[in-house]
């Protein structure tokens, strides 16, 4: 998974998110392998790793393996995983943001990962809205919880003035925000990307991520899969591949015997 060079991205981004038209979000969930190149880590710092992992299952219905986000023992790491596929919808447009986590270590009782919603304005200005699990809930170690993002606080990461009035940062914290309340102070804002996130000052975290949701597209992360063999292709196995994904044996086939340089239709 390629890393970025955040604030030139950033930059780019905003431009041109704020000249994009929303685009009309399908009902679909989506599989994101560690091939998949529309996430990016973009704020993963040393000392924070992002893999794929089936160490902690899934939950219901999202297959058997999930993103896992891990920072060491330094205060400066950082992992994290974003996408930019829905930027430019319009914030007023943003209805139905979730995701799933497991706790498997933390360095306090309530520690998780993040869900961040990034938003841009005309005037250019850019904030990250942070929902923090432990401002809306309880962290239960060990299992999968779902987080109803939308529904709940998010604490701004920067200051932003907008046209009906002006987000405070919150460092982690207070001042919290609802999404409405958001839309009601930035009616101009447009979504610039969206991610997961263990954050700095998060030292010796373990976290399973899945099933992220923006609107009617949930992203459900898996561990991708291939064939090595044409024989891997035969009785059907060609449709357990999703790395890619094939329309039929016979593009499993040349995949495998051109290993990989002749995708197929799929």
């Amino acid at each position: 998974m390629r890393k970025l060079g955040f604030l030139g991205a950033l930059g780019a981004l905003i431009a041109v998110t704020l000249t994009a038209a929303a685009t009309a979000l399908a009902a679909t969930t989506v599989v994101v392998t560690q091939n998949t190149t529309t996430w990016t880590q973009d704020d993963t710092r040393p000392g924070g790793t992002v893999s794929w992992s089936a160490q902690y299952g899934a939950p219901g219905g999202l297959g058997n393996s999930a993103l896992r986000l891990q920072t060491d023992a330094s205060p400066t790491a950082k992992a994290g995983l974003y996408t930019h596929t829905m930027a430019g919808t319009p914030l007023s447009d943003v209805t139905s943001l979730s995701y799933w986590t497991y706790q498997a270590h933390a360095n306090v009782p309530d520690g998780d990962a993040s869900y961040q919603l990034q938003i841009g304005t005309p005037a250019g200005g850019f904030t990250t809205l942070v929902y923090e699990p432990y401002w809306n809930g309880t962290v239960v170690p060990n299992q999968w919880q779902q987080w109803n993002v939308s529904s709940g606080v998010f604490w701004s990461s920067r200051p932003l003035v907008c046209s009906n009035g002006a987000l405070v940062p919150g460092a982690g914290g207070p001042p919290l925000y609802t999404l409405a309340q958001v839309e009601q102070m930035c009616p101009e804002a447009v979504v610039v990307g969206i991610g997961v996130n263990v954050g700095s000052n998060n030292p010796s975290y373990d976290i399973g991520v899945d099933g992220v949701q923006f609107n009617d597209t949930i992203y459900n992360f898996e561990i991708g899969t291939a064939p090595t063999s044409k024989d891997d292709c035969k009785d059907g196995g060609w449709q357990s591949f999703n790395d890619p994904a094939f329309k039929n044996q016979g593009d499993c086939v040349s995949y495998a015997a051109t290993h990989g340089k002749n995708p197929g239709n799929g």
